[in-house]
């Protein structure tokens, strides 16, 4: 019998929304039984046939499923508005919950001080269960990624029904036990229909990261015994520090072939659709970039996570064929097409969106703008930040710069009114990338700052970090500075700021001139509105010094206004710990700034657009 329940803080949060209350619809959950308790991870909103997404046709009320990590699996319903028994609902309904014969039913009338209602439909019956709200951390300790890369390419003719025969065959093939997967980062190890090899079967997938991630064995040189050193037990019990993002195991596919020469077309990146006009047909070659997710929790047999594998693989084809047919109805033509794998904030989990690889097709297309706004609408993000450009794709790959050092800073003002920088940045400083512009530079790198903002929210089209060069270059472009500037170690302010950011991404600012930095604590509410409606860090620059703000917390009984306050002149090692505990990131109040200095303030504006 259930007793309970778990779902996300980010479910709950927007099941409650209002604008889910006002639609009056239903949604799917999705998540995955942990220990014998329903979790629930996931939420998506159904959409009505013809919703007006700009769309043509209809789509399947699951699609949504494929864009998902395998593993999170259809696990029940939630609706709003006046109660309804749904018992009828869940009779009919439940068969396609899978994953449990119990599926989860939420209620959420959406009237004042109401409550959300959990059930769980048991023996042909809506039994009330408690609910136990998790966030973040309870995921990133308890489940793992798998995550698989390769490069495959669909033999078709340019017609739907061509795509979705051969799509068919392709999938057959991958999982009819003709595949194996690898894990590069622990050679010995394979996974396939029959065997685990390199490592006992009955190990769990904590014990495979822990192999994956920790020391390698010696090679025996000749002299040795010759037995491989096995990861001990104590690696993984040793690890108590928690984890603050989704561990990720990364795995390769091999194909059993009775051809071998395209194996090395198999192993490039797809590059271009091949068109044989020998036939009437017009037979093309479109390579994809298989690209997938399997999320397993961290106690999983080994032997049983080939089934994962396979099922993520099957998904992923599953995705992308859905993509190419899209494309055929919509642009007539197929184009090379890439996973990108995105992590809103909002919701805690990944989503998996396939979209034409390269700049063959802009990101502001009508054709992308689409499938971007009818997933905003399926998973309730607001429609007016970005969160599935293919800017936003996660980057698995840590950075060489330290990603938002803030965040682990406590507010100086809890109880009065406090607003920061909305998103990811990556912070940029004195002597980074083996440059010394120590005395002059603090500027420029307040300047990179700000484009790595735009870059990680997806507004950026290369996603490049301008260097000093590219930035004197740019102001020698537009005329602001003479030619002789580019080399030299001259300082720039926030005017040049704004106009690189013009120029570099066709970002506006606003300016905001302060004639003391002793006025800066009453412009305090006008930094709070910034950071509200536009969410992006602000570079000031006063005398000789530039920084940036990520924040400002307002206390209207002490009259006292606290700025978060990101430091260029650092000029130490990217490790967090220095960072903070010198307050190079830090929160400082009003006599941080000279107040007989004069600033500018850099506020860049947000584009308008998904």
């Amino acid at each position: 019998m259930i007793e309970k329940l778990r779902i996300s803080e980010h479910v709950k949060k927007r099941i409650c929304n209002s604008k889910f209350v006002e639609s009056n619809t239903t949604g799917e959950l999705y998540g995955t039984i942990c220990d014998g308790v329903p979790t629930v991870v996931g939420f998506a909103q159904i959409l009505k046939d013809g919703a007006d997404d700009g769309s043509t046709g209809t789509e399947s009320p699951a699609s949504v499923q494929h864009s998902l990590p395998s593993g999170l699996d259809l696990i029940g319903w939630v609706k709003t508005g006046p109660y309804e028994d749904p018992k009828d609902f869940l009779l009919k309904a439940g068969p396609d919950a899978f994953v449990t014969d119990n599926p989860v039913y939420l209620h959420f009338t959406g009237e004042p001080g109401a409550e959300l209602q959990t059930f769980v439909f048991e023996q042909r019956k809506l039994q009330p269960v408690e609910c136990d709200v998790f966030g973040d951390e309870f995921l990133y300790s308890e489940y793992y990624l798998l995550r698989l890369q390769c490069t495959l390419t669909l033999v078709c003719e340019n017609t739907e029904k061509s795509v979705c025969e051969n799509a068919f065959r392709l999938r057959k093939q991958l999982g009819s036990g003709s595949v194996a997967f690898t894990v590069p980062a622990a050679p010995d190890v394979m996974l396939s229909d029959y065997v685990v090899t390199g490592i006992d079967k009955e190990e769990s997938v904590e014990m495979l990261y822990a192999m994956a991630t920790g020391p390698k064995p010696e090679v025996d040189d000749g002299f040795g015994t010759g037995v491989r050193v096995k990861a001990p037990k104590k690696t993984v019990a040793s690890n108590r520090q928690p984890p603050t993002a989704y561990r990720v195991i990364d795995f390769g596919l091999l194909v059993k072939k009775s051809k071998d020469e395209l194996d090395e077309k198999l192993r490039r990146e797809a590059c271009n659709v091949t068109i044989d006009r020998r036939n009437d047909g017009q037979t093309v070659k479109v390579p994809f970039q298989v690209d997938c997710l399997s999320m397993v929790h961290r106690t999983k047999k080994l032997d049983k996570c080939f089934d994962n594998m396979v099922e993520s693989v099957d998904c992923s084809l599953g995705l992308i064929e859905a993509a190419l047919l899209e494309q055929l109805r919509e642009q007539k033509r197929l184009y090379v097409s890439k996973c990108y794998h995105v992590l809103p904030r909002e919701l805690g989990h990944f989503v998996t969106c396939v979209y034409p690889f390269g700049d063959e097709l802009n990101e502001s297309d009508p054709f992308l703008t689409r499938k971007r706004a009818k997933l905003h609408k399926q998973f309730l993000l607001p429609p007016n930040r970005p969160y599935f450009r293919k800017g936003n794709a996660y980057p698995f790959q840590a950075s060489k710069q330290l990603v938002n050092p803030h965040q682990t800073l406590a507010v100086p003002h809890p109880d009065g009114r406090t607003a920061l920088v909305d998103g990811v940045y990556t912070y940029h400083h004195y002597m980074q990338d083996d440059f010394d512009d120590k005395g002059w530079g603090c500027a420029y790198r307040s300047l990179q700052t700000l484009v790595s903002w735009f870059n990680l929210q997806g507004y950026g089209t290369s996603g490049t970090i301008p260097t000093h060069k590219d930035i004197q270059s740019c102001l020698v472009r537009v005329g602001d500075k003479p030619r002789n500037f580019v080399g030299s170690r001259n300082w720039i302010g926030s005017m040049e700021v704004s106009i690189c950011l013009n120029e570099l991404l066709g970002i506006d600012s606003r300016i905001m001139a302060v004639q003391h930095g002793s006025e800066l604590g009453s412009r305090g509410p006008e930094l709070l509105h910034h950071f509200q409606k536009e969410g992006t860090p602000i570079m000031i620059g006063g005398g000789v010094l530039a920084h940036t703000i990520l924040g400002v917390s307002l206390n209207a009984e002490l009259g006292e206004t606290k700025f978060l306050v990101l430091d260029p002149h650092y000029t130490g090692a990217d490790e967090l710990g220095s960072v903070l505990a010198k307050g190079w990131c830090g929160w400082k109040g009003e006599d941080f700034w000279d107040k007989s200095a004069h600033y500018n303030l850099c506020m860049p504006m947000r584009p308008a657009q998904l």
